[in-house]
């Protein structure tokens, strides 16, 4: 985009905020940032721009606030707007200069926030802050012990997210590229970015600011003239890359990696059209052009393995369409790969909708692939919420650039993340029952569930955290607890810290559902509150929130309480479950919170209460 286009579009974002069409506003700009067409100065004054528009539309923007030992002003800006490019409304603050430490011992004194990002520099491990005479093994332990202070402070606050950013280099120093890593500053920086990885408490993220300059390249990411004169020591651009990387480290500790990523065939998955080629005439291995699809493949089936799902949205037959599948020896993808395979000449968009709608995510879930230009326009076009990949004319390059938009970041891969695809192909299996049965009750019958309600235990810990963290449909109220308020529970013997790991006859969904509840003090009788309970998008509708309800009476019982309080805090994706304690036969304590934003609490006694039917019988895996 040129200077004169952008100009066009920041005066057009000016008409339409003062014509009261904001949210037509602030979608003409998120497609621009999300083109990457408004260069390192365009992105500064988008965020200026989005800072005073979001609130008009947006209640609840997410709250950040960068704590660094370098200036931050300039990355506010760069933050907001690369946020809004992922869909992310962010209010962004910045705290004193060099001052993290007092500040999050002062956090709970300032406006509450939801995230806060930690950004350290060099000026004590590489100056002389550290005393004379110190060795660099020494200054990274000064460090590390610095930071320990720091998230032991920013762990007392329950629910906040923490992004530790990692350390650089700007250059190797006196000694040179060749000494520098042996026993010189870069060798420090490696040790103490290792140590801070190795330390970090669970359910933090870190963000290895040492990979992002070297992508950009040093030479161009740093500015040594800003840090003499503002101790900030990013160039334009560097400031525009770290807040991209940022926003996708946001996004990862909020809801986690994207989750399916839809792929063209022709020309995306190999080279030349299936239909006029054959199956083993399109371009795959034995060349320098095959290779690179080779590669990609690779690639798509790693991205597989790692729990994201992969799907297929082609113009073209199907027969031909799945035949390079079948019987191309040089093909790295299988079918067997897929989680759903949509071949056939109608608009890739309506394609998209029918993946996702089979696979039950939604569309912001979605990562779209395609060789074809006017096909990602349409898409883009037609579903906005999808991220649509920039695809260069190289099929070497399409690694590259599917790394680049940095959809797939997460905090941390578990076994459950791992075994997604196999579960979501035994799903199709699901559905093939489901439409051959004559009624829905004959279709739970049919799936022959099992489940395991039980205590967390170290074992399931992390997958409960994971849970907590990511799940946004059926979840009551999206409280974010770290770890140290689920073990504060899992340790109480007065509350209910559970999950539920469901199986039915084509195989083991995991760990789908935590429930944690607390004593509620002050109540005229024994009473838990039901703090969280969430469950797994694989299982929604199939009566397992009836039986996970009915091991919840049997607990409640158990420890003495007479009654149950739930609760629900409405999200923009939660509403399914605005309900379910009314259908559960809760009375309503309130019709809405006091704040006006739709919070509601219900009460339900214990004695007498019976959960509804539901289709899941009792085991123990342990039997």
């Amino acid at each position: 985009m040129s200077g004169d286009d952008r100009r066009a579009l920041f005066r057009r974002l000016k008409t339409l905020r003062a014509a009261g069409q904001t949210d037509a506003a602030l979608a003409a700009l998120q497609d621009a940032l999300r083109r990457g067409a408004l260069g390192p100065g365009g992105v500064d004054k988008a965020g200026r721009w989005l800072a005073r528009a979001l609130p008009e539309v947006h209640t609840g923007p997410l709250r950040v606030l960068l704590l660094g030992q370098l200036t931050t002003t300039w990355l506010v800006n760069a933050l907001i707007a690369e946020g809004w490019s992922r869909g992310l409304a962010l209010r962004v603050g910045d705290g004193d200069y060099d001052s993290v430490l007092q500040e999050a011992i002062a956090l709970a004194d300032r406006e509450p926030v939801e995230v806060v990002v930690l950004l350290p520099w060099t000026q004590r491990l590489l100056g002389g802050a550290g005393g004379p005479g110190r060795s660099g093994a020494e200054r990274v332990e000064d460090e590390l012990a610095y930071w320990a202070q720091v998230w032991g402070q920013l762990a007392r606050r329950s629910g906040l997210r923490v992004i530790q950013v990692g350390y650089d280099w700007v250059g190797p120093g006196p000694l040179g590229a060749g000494l520098s890593g042996r026993e010189g500053p870069v060798r420090w920086i490696r040790a103490l970015n290792q140590g801070l990885l190795d330390a970090l408490p669970e359910g933090f993220a870190f963000l290895d600011l040492a990979q992002v300059a070297g992508e950009v390249g040093r030479s161009r990411f740093y500015a040594p003239r800003r840090y003499h004169w503002t101790r900030q020591p990013f160039s334009e651009l560097g400031v525009v890359a770290l807040a991209r990387h940022l926003s996708a480290a946001l996004q990862a500790a909020l809801t986690g990696p994207a989750k399916v990523l839809v792929l063209d065939l022709d020309n995306t998955l190999w080279g030349g059209v299936v239909g006029e080629e054959g199956p083993l005439g399109v371009a795959l291995g034995d060349s320098a052009e095959g290779e690179a699809y080779r590669a990609f493949q690779g690639f798509c089936k790693a991205l597989s393995a790692r729990g994201v799902l992969l799907a297929v949205s082609s113009k073209n037959n199907r027969a031909d369409a799945e035949e390079p599948f079948r019987v191309n020896p040089d093909m790295v993808l299988s079918l067997d790969d897929f989680a759903a395979f949509e071949a056939d000449w109608s608009p890739k968009a309506a394609a998209i909708e029918r993946i996702a709608a089979t696979l039950n995510l939604g569309l912001d879930s979605v990562v779209f692939f395609d060789d074809n230009p006017a096909e990602r326009e349409q898409v883009r076009q037609a579903l906005p919420m999808v991220q649509v990949v920039e695809v260069p004319g190289d099929p070497a390059e399409y690694v590259r650039a599917l790394e680049a938009g940095l959809y797939f970041e997460s905090v941390g891969v578990t076994e459950a993340d791992r075994r997604r695809a196999d579960q979501y192909r035994t799903e199709a299996k699901r559905r093939t029952l489901q439409s051959a049965a004559t009624s829905l009750d004959d279709y739970y019958a049919s799936l022959a569930m099992r489940g395991c309600v039980r205590p967390i235990d170290e074992g399931g810990l992390s997958r409960a955290l994971q849970l907590i963290g990511k799940t946004n449909q059926f979840n009551l109220t999206t409280r974010r607890h770290p770890r140290e308020r689920v073990v504060g529970l899992m340790a109480d013997p007065a509350a209910l810290a559970l999950t539920c790991r469901v199986w039915d006859r084509f195989g083991d969904h995991g760990v789908v559902s935590v429930i944690l509840g607390a004593p509620c003090p002050g109540e005229p009788a024994p009473t838990l509150r039901l703090d969280t309970w969430l469950m797994s998008c694989r299982v929604i509708a199939r009566t397992v929130e009836h039986f996970v309800f009915e091991a919840v009476l049997r607990e409640a019982s158990r420890l003495g309480y007479q009654r149950l309080i739930g609760e629900y805090l409405p999200t923009q994706k939660n509403s399914q479950v605005a309900d379910l304690y009314d259908r559960l036969g809760f009375e309503a304590l309130d019709p809405g919170g006091p704040d006006g934003e739709g919070a509601r609490r219900w009460v339900l006694r214990v004695d007498g209460a019976v959960a509804p039917p539901h289709f899941v019988s009792a085991d123990d895996p342990q039997n």
